[in-house]
């Protein structure tokens, strides 16, 4: 009871889960299940990295374009060199643009929102000009594939790999100082500076996580696809993951949420999808739901501080 009073979303998760199964017969099925978790695996990655961002205080809204710009440069690569060398090179380029967000919004002291909406469009404009705004399809080995659609005793490797980057960011936010220091920065930037925390580097941490995950989404896309696409590939990722981990109970405001909130909204979001494919309703339902979702997260943290002003003038 403890666990569900801490952590609501699991609630949901699970109320979620036994209405869809009331709706569509095969909801509950095994391989459908199995299907959701595979399908969720992507945004999960994306939505991780998103709540490292969130955490620390700030927003990464370039995560879709990076998704985009590493499955053009790994499938475009593989043509040249060899494929290993091109993952790499894309891998490194999520981190590259992650750290130029981190500096740009520390070091001028832009706002997160308009230096990740800039970088949003000209990473994306790259992928386009590099693949002439055309699906590259790659010359990329067996093993690729079987990262994207291979099993291990019958779970989807995407999604163990998933959850296998969820337990070891649970353990770094949790039980590392660096980790509390994610938090800390982004709870009181100014008090945590005091403390002697850096926390430019802090900052820029937390937005290297996030290009690093969104490149290794675009690797298992890449894979899944065997080709790499720019034009549409990503486009609102970056709304689902900051709903992702909304869901879940990350503050859109920073310096609170955790990593299995996070893994549950993702999984909240993947069987919407699903069920709503299953279900016969218009994706753009799904849209409008998320919409509603970020609106709530924001008033209910503004409510949070209205509350807060007025238990300070009753105590006055």
């Amino acid at each position: 009871m403890h666990l569900f009073k801490k952590y609501p979303f699991i609630i949901v998760l699970i109320l979620m889960a036994i209405a869809f199964g009331g709706l569509s017969p095969t909801f509950l099925d095994s391989g459908n299940l199995m299907n959701i978790m595979k399908q969720a695996s992507l945004l999960g990655f994306v939505a991780l990295g998103m709540c490292f961002v969130l955490i620390g205080g700030g927003l990464d809204l370039s995560v879709g374009s990076v998704v985009a710009f590493s499955s053009v440069i790994i499938a475009g690569l593989s043509a040249t060199l060899p494929p290993i060398l091109g993952i790499h090179i894309a891998l490194l380029a999520g981190i590259l643009i992650g750290v130029i967000n981190g500096y740009l919004i520390t070091a001028f002291n832009f706002q997160p929102i308009i230096v990740t909406i800039s970088t949003m469009a000209v990473v994306r404009g790259i992928a386009m000009a590099y693949s002439d705004s055309r699906p590259i399809f790659g010359t990329l080995p067996d093993e690729l594939f079987l990262l994207a659609d291979g099993t291990i005793f019958g779970f989807p490797v995407p999604a163990i790999l998933f959850f296998l980057a969820c337990f070891i960011s649970a353990i770094f936010l949790s039980f590392t100082d660096l980790g509390r220091q994610v938090y800390q920065v982004g709870g009181n930037e100014e008090a945590a500076r005091l403390a002697g925390i850096n926390v430019a580097s802090v900052k820029i941490l937390t937005y290297a996580i996030s290009g690093f995950l969104s490149a290794f989404a675009g690797l298992l896309l890449v894979a899944r696809m065997q080709s790499g696409e720019a034009v549409r590939t990503g486009v609102g990722w970056e709304l689902d993951a900051i709903a992702a981990a909304a869901i879940g109970g990350v503050s859109l405001m920073g310096g609170i949420g955790t990593v299995i909130g996070t893994l549950c909204g993702t999984l909240i979001i993947g069987m919407m999808a699903n069920a709503f494919n299953l279900l016969g309703v218009n994706p753009y339902w799904q849209r409008i739901v998320i919409g509603v979702v970020l609106t709530m997260a924001v008033a209910s943290y503004s409510s949070g501080k209205i509350s807060d002003v007025l238990k300070y003038f009753r105590v006055k």
